[in-house]
């Protein structure tokens, strides 16, 4: 059955001498593992398209009983000129694909994390953005969407004072006061704001958001460690360490 999707380039590495293996998160098909033959050849037809972070059009050529599938076509739908260019950009964008690769199951479809990935990109690709705290916004969103949101209310989050407060990893729930028996994580008043913030307020209202480096750098460190916490066997952690060589510089 040949279907044509919108999909986001994860991961591409040649195969054999004249093809490539990709992986493509998809809109329709969910995270597809393609064979694109005679990618690496010259004059082949998908010229640029399988470069990592391409948001692409593709024509695909799936069978049920094929682990993987045949890339048929590809074609632009946007290319990220403004993340090729920055090297802090790019560490990003591939830690964001790493995320999915290994926290995404093949076939399994979720337009929502499609659509989150080319809300992300989009936006990374954009002058003057805070790429890390993008990042971070992609991984409280894609914990909700994996079925690990965190629970905290409003009025748990306004009774946090300038003496900080704690980080339930269990549920994500915001206290002022750690609890016994369960694992806590402590942080800033205003790192934890920021914390509910990049998981329930509106897109524009992220990229307006403003922090010192010292918050970033802590809220990178309670993001990473809510994340980590659910998801300890598939959390990956080779790309982790590029990223906080961008945090440190």
């Amino acid at each position: 059955m040949l279907v044509r999707t919108e999909g986001i380039v994860l991961r591409s590495v040649p195969y054999k001498e004249t093809s490539r293996l990709a992986t493509l998160y998809t809109r329709t098909l969910g995270k597809l593992t393609l064979i694109a033959h005679g990618a690496q050849s010259i004059k082949s037809r998908f010229g640029a398209t399988l470069q990592l972070l391409s948001h692409v059009q593709a024509v695909i050529y799936t069978r049920p009983t094929r682990s993987i599938q045949i890339l048929s076509d590809c074609s632009h739908v946007r290319v990220h000129k403004g993340i090729t260019g920055d090297l802090t950009k790019v560490a990003i964008g591939q830690r964001i694909c790493e995320l999915v690769l290994s926290l995404t199951e093949e076939g399994q479809n979720s337009p929502e994390i499609f659509d989150l990935l080319v809300r992300v990109l989009n936006a990374l690709d954009s002058p003057e953005v805070d790429a890390v705290l993008l990042k971070l916004y992609f991984q409280i969103q894609l914990m909700e969407l994996l079925g690990f949101a965190p629970a905290f209310s409003r009025e748990s989050v306004e009774e946090i004072d300038d003496s900080g407060g704690y980080l339930l990893l269990e549920n994500g729930t915001i206290t002022s006061e750690a609890k016994e028996d369960l694992s806590t994580l402590f942080a800033s008043r205003g790192v934890l704001r920021a914390f509910a913030i990049l998981h329930r307020a509106d897109f524009d209202i992220i990229l307006r958001l403003k922090l010192t480096a010292a918050q970033r750098k802590e809220l990178h460190t309670l993001v990473t460690t809510f994340m980590q916490y659910h998801v300890p066997d598939t959390y990956p952690v080779r790309g982790q360490k590029v990223i906080d060589q961008v945090l440190g510089s």
